[in-house]
């Protein structure tokens, strides 16, 4: 025997933002009623709690709470309410980046056409249909899968929460097919380029030059050279500790979900002991313990936009004339060491990619050393083979 009230967020709720569910339970029969208010939710409850008492003592049959009103029914579910409960329940998961992508994703592609729709309404040929005008766009390959990644997981949260029997988006899974148009490679400076920004910036933007400094000589991404703390570096060993990146004033881990050690330069080393102690300063006169390696003027860590304004400037001046973002400067640092003969696993691990393979995909083509070794190497197996004067055709087989 019991009565249960189950509201929207609680365990087991089914979803929905406003429907509110009463159970009720006597000697195995169960019934559910739905509600769009507390108020006649929780009057239902008490009288369904009295009849039910009553019938375990004998005075009425529980099946009366069966004929009992319930009020008015809420509407069934629409997929807006699906994408609200597949938010609440998983887009706390997301890193930052992820949650903005899936976002425009929804209010560009997905939301306009089926917002209002009934969930249980939303059929595989519908899913087709929006899928061929999505292919149509010609959008690029990843940002289909993850046009298609929002749409399947939106729908299989509710086949989770038994807000529908089985999942429509699953008539569109499959190969999307090669992606015919140009392999876009990384933008970065050359040698001469990079140490003649580095000079502009140095007398040009000097409370940004050890920022700009420290990403074109480690490799570090933006959101993680902006959440790094003076903690973080180790002066005596020249070593930075990765442990945190700031995207949009929100911190959370790196973009690999690990941390890591980056090596860092002995002249880099020796701007950021300056720079600590600048930071120190600045914080002793604000009354505060300095906390943030590139703090803003208040304290607080500094904003993106401010950085890759000063190198626009930087580039001006340097006469750096085609466009080479501030994350660039990552891709430089790359470049520049594998043609340095820096090993492509160690550029790897500097740059806190999950594997080898993802830096060989982005960087592969600036390692023509490699590819150049073996043709030689082959080219000795040959003429080896060709300065043998005793080596002989092996007769043809009969």
């Amino acid at each position: 025997m019991g009565v249960l009230i189950q509201r929207p967020g609680e365990p087991g709720h089914p979803g929905g933002s406003r429907r509110i569910y009463v159970r009720t339970n006597y000697r195995g029969q169960r019934k559910t009623r739905v509600f769009n208010t507390m108020k006649a939710a929780e009057a239902y409850a008490v009288k369904a709690e009295s009849i039910l008492t009553d019938a375990n003592m004998g005075k009425t049959d529980a099946a009366q709470i069966f004929s009992q009103p319930a009020g008015k029914a809420a509407p069934a579910p629409t997929f807006g309410q699906a994408v609200e409960r597949w938010w609440a329940l998983e887009g706390a998961s997301f890193k930052g980046g992820t949650r903005d992508t899936y976002q425009n994703i929804l209010a560009l592609h997905i939301l306009p056409r089926f917002k209002g729709r009934d969930l249980t309404s939303i059929t595989a040929t519908d899913m087709e249909d929006w899928w061929a005008g999505i292919r149509a766009r010609k959008l690029s390959h990843d940002h289909s899968i993850n046009i298609r990644s929002v749409m399947v997981g939106v729908l299989r949260r509710a086949v989770k929460s038994r807000l529908i029997p089985s999942n429509p988006a699953d008539a569109i899974l499959g190969r999307l097919g090669r992606e015919d148009r140009e392999v876009r490679q990384a933008e970065w400076l050359t040698e001469p380029e990079l140490i003649r920004a580095l000079a502009v910036a140095e007398a040009r933007e000097p409370r940004y030059y050890p920022a700009i400094l420290t990403i074109a000589s480690t490799g570090l991404r933006m959101g993680e050279l902006v959440g790094l703390q003076v903690g973080d570096v180790d002066l005596d060993r020249c070593r930075l500790s990765v442990r945190r990146r700031i995207r949009k004033r929100e911190i959370s881990s790196p973009k690999s979900g690990k941390a890591r050690t980056v090596d860092v330069p002995p002249s880099t080393i020796a701007v950021l002991r300056d720079w600590i102690n600048t930071v120190r300063a600045e914080a002793a006169v604000r009354g505060h313990e300095a906390l943030w390696l590139f703090p803003s003027k208040t304290g607080t860590p500094i904003e993106e936009p401010l950085l890759r304004d000063a190198w626009k400037r930087v580039l001006t001046v340097a006469e750096i004339l085609r466009l080479v973002r501030v994350h660039d400067l990552r891709h430089t640092y790359a470049s520049l060491a594998l043609q340095r003969g820096v090993p492509l696993l160690v550029v790897s691990r500097q740059l806190g990619h999950s594997s080898i393979g993802v830096t060989g995909d982005v960087y592969g083509h600036l390692l023509p050393d490699a590819t150049r070794e073996a043709a030689t190497a082959w080219e000795a197996i040959l003429n080896a083979n060709s300065r043998n004067s005793r080596a002989t055709v092996p007769p043809e087989s009969s």
